[in-house]
């Protein structure tokens, strides 16, 4: 005892802890290198798999050493589940509970009811996510039911329960139901049920619910291979065949062996049908494919000597391959598993222009995309889902992606696709990307939405509704127009003249909608409103065009896609040049010649889409093809005639649009104020009877005529009294 207590006196408290922290550190050291040397030590016939008792087992082991590529469901990859609360650390609960108080005891309550849901609505092949997050003392226990069972699973998908959490993924009909957590302690018990609904409404290439199967078979046998597809568009199913003399000797030859079936049927197999069978299924977006391998042998006797072959070569590889693959596991487990996502980052402007004056710079966004590295297994050991990118978070306009479920495909492009979709019972439309984008794409599409957020609401534009950017792509909700584009809308419901009947077609059904001259006004009047508000809030169009203007109820026209750089595949709207593709047709003379946009190119444009209201439609300068030739066309003073049953008071309002001189162009605000004095005048007044123009007039001519009579009708519409004849 005077030993001891001489040695205590001549160490202090600070040794005691550095000692303390080396002790530790020494014993995790040991147990890692104990659970090594038992992985490595471990012996090959420990791996290795027992001999089959019989020929129905020696095809089975077959199938599961010669498949391939065959489709099997994965294996769970995931590391194992962190220790839970009712066995983590029961040392450390030991020596807490004898160190400190008991803790008061209470009932189960949960710890986040205001974010808990009662239904939830997904689309299939969505992934369904339940958090039950409850506090209580003494010991939780939590028991998931579903239609009040507690002893249920999934005919397909994986089924993840975490500590407080439930994870569904791939959801297709079968699964909707009530779904209940029930929380319990020795004091009570608590419970809350989410009614799960989902959709039939497919957005997604084709889901696989049941794939083939690798198949032996003897010679002159049959069998059978099943796949079968979850897709509710219109999807187009064929087996590929591709004939194999063993699993790695195949041939380069494809052949497709069967169209639309789900279950491929052998009967009397020969040698030459061994080799891979793949089922594909494609719709309008995108495909997918299931393989397996047929083979076909002579006697059991032969398909015996060779596995007893191939398992003797292959046991002392397979052993190695999971030896590796445990010391990886353990490596993840230590250091977590990293992976590369891109960040993007916005730059939102603060009001003011650059030194230069140009408009573009005040309102557009700038938007950075930055390779980032982040980890894959979070603190919980719940593999968290990997998302390519990582948006901002804009708490404002941020919606639940619960709350939206995605329906039909109402157009697409290269890069990009809208979507009708439904929120809280309302119809929308959604934009989202294709998959094969690039970063410039998702740049861009959330350069749209930052530049709807900063140029507010207005009658005449496409609003912003919402989006939903977190855990999963980005969805940008905007306003829906049931009625499509107003090219689109005016060509089809264009009034049918003698010369558009062709005597020997059966007279075509009469347009949906009657649309009189004045309607035509009402239209131009609209976009001239939503082009005032846009030039108002610094914003450049850089495409006004019918097709870019979207019809909503009630006649009311919204304009779309402003301020922004697409690519549009349309040759006759389009041509690639090292800038990409511009609407040549619709461009002003600086525009073409400079690449210089501002609200007054917006202006000529505006023009342009006035000559293609009043013709329902029709193509502008059809027999031009070129930039180069449109711009010598407008450098010599020509413009396109007046439309037939075109007012002169328009026709004169194109004219003043299609100034050469960008100066000489009426701002939008004096355009909106022409169109009010149009609309105010009575129907009769409206001077649409008279003739067209045959001849443009030159420029000069537009000289001298804006000496007298233009300069008095700039802005003032041609009137006629009843009395004229």
């Amino acid at each position: 005892m005077d030993i001891d207590s001489g040695w205590s006196g001549n160490i202090n408290s600070r040794s005691r802890s550095r000692n303390s922290r080396s002790h530790i550190m020494m014993r995790e050291r040991l147990v890692w290198a104990v659970l090594l040397f038992l992985v490595l030590t471990t012996p090959p016939q420990i791996f290795a798999r027992r001999s089959p008792a019989s020929s129905q087992e020696l095809l089975k082991d077959y199938d599961s050493v010669a498949g391939g590529n065959r489709q099997r469901s994965p294996p769970p990859n995931n590391p194992p589940e962190a220790p839970t609360e009712e066995t983590n650390g029961e040392e450390d609960e030991k020596s807490t509970v004898a160190e400190s108080p008991k803790p008061a005891q209470r009932r189960p309550y949960w710890k986040n009811l205001n974010k808990m849901v009662s239904l939830q609505t997904k689309p299939s092949g969505a992934v369904f996510t339940l958090n039950c997050p409850a506090l209580g003392s003494p010991e939780l226990k939590l028991t998931w039911f579903r239609n009040d069972t507690s002893e249920w699973s999934r005919s397909y998908g994986n089924l993840k329960k975490a500590r407080w959490s439930l994870t569904m993924e791939d959801v297709v009909p079968n699964d909707s139901g009530i779904y209940t957590c029930q929380v319990c302690n020795d004091l009570g018990c608590i419970s809350h049920a989410t009614k799960l609904i989902v959709s039939d409404r497919v957005n997604h290439k084709p889901i696989l619910i049941t794939g083939p199967a690798n198949l032996t078979l003897l010679i002159n046998g049959s069998g059978h291979m099943n796949c079968k597809y979850l897709s509710d568009l219109t999807s187009k199913k064929a087996w590929i065949f591709v004939p194999c003399q063993g699993v790695t000797n195949c041939s380069n030859n494809r052949t497709i062996y069967a169209h639309d079936l789900d279950r491929l049927d052998f009967v009397n197999v020969t040698m030459e049908q061994e080799g891979w069978y793949t089922c594909i299924e494609s719709n309008s977006l995108g495909q997918s494919n299931s393989t397996a391998y047929l083979r076909v042998v002579r006697s059991l006797h032969l398909l015996e000597a060779g596995m007893a072959s191939g398992m003797g070569r292959s046991t002392g590889m397979t052993a190695i391959v999971i030896i590796v693959i445990g010391v990886l596991i353990l490596m993840c487990i230590l250091f977590g598993y990293y992976a590369w996502t891109k960040k993007v980052i916005i730059f939102k402007p603060e009001g003011g222009g650059d030194s230069s004056g140009s408009m573009d710079t005040m309102i557009m966004p700038v938007v950075k995309i930055q390779k980032q590295r982040t980890t894959v297994l979070q603190s919980g050991n719940e593999p968290a889902p990997f998302n390519e990118y990582e948006f901002p978070l804009d708490s404002n306009w941020e919606l639940p992606r619960g709350q939206l479920v995605l329906g039909a495909t109402l157009g697409e492009g290269a890069f990009g696709r809208v979507v009708m979709a439904e929120v809280n019972s309302a119809i929308v439309a959604v934009k989202m990307v294709k998959e094969g984008h690039t970063d410039d794409d998702i740049a861009s599409l959330v350069r749209e939405m930052e530049v709807m957020k900063i140029i507010g609401r207005h009658i005449n534009i496409i609003n912003l509704l919402g989006c939903c950017s977190q855990s999963g792509p980005l969805y940008v909700i905007v306003e829906y127009a049931p009625h499509g584009n107003l090219k689109d809308f005016l060509y089809k419901n264009r009034p049918f003249g003698r010369e558009q009947v062709d005597s020997s077609q059966p007279p075509p059904s009469p347009p949906a909608h009657v649309i009189t001259e004045k309607d035509l006004i009402k239209f131009a009047h609209q976009i001239a409103r939503g082009m005032d508000y846009l030039a108002s809030r610094r914003c450049i169009h850089r495409d006004l065009a019918a097709r870019n203007v979207l019809v909503s109820d009630d006649y009311v026209l919204k304009i779309a896609d402003f301020g922004l750089a697409r690519d549009i595949q349309s040759t006759e709207y389009y041509r690639k040049n090292t800038n990409g593709r511009l609407p040549i047709k619709w461009m002003a003379p600086e525009s073409l010649q400079e690449k210089f946009y501002d609200s007054k190119s917006d202006v000529w444009s505006y023009g342009i889409l006035l000559w293609e209201i009043m013709t329902f439609g029709a193509q502008p300068y059809p027999t031009i093809m070129s930039a180069e030739e449109l711009y010598s066309y407008l450098m010599s003073g020509q413009r396109m005639e007046k439309p037939a049953k075109c007012s002169m008071n328009i026709y004169i309002l194109m004219r003043q649009c299609w100034h050469f001189n960008a100066d000489d162009r009426p701002p939008f605000t004096e355009i909106v104020e022409y169109m009010d004095k149009l609309l105010q005048a009575k129907e009769d007044y409206l001077d649409v009877d008279i003739a067209n123009l045959d001849t443009p007039p030159s420029t000069s001519d537009e000289e001298d005529a804006e000496s007298d009579a233009e300069q008095m009708l700039r802005y003032h519409y041609v009137t006629r009294t009843p009395n004229d004849h």
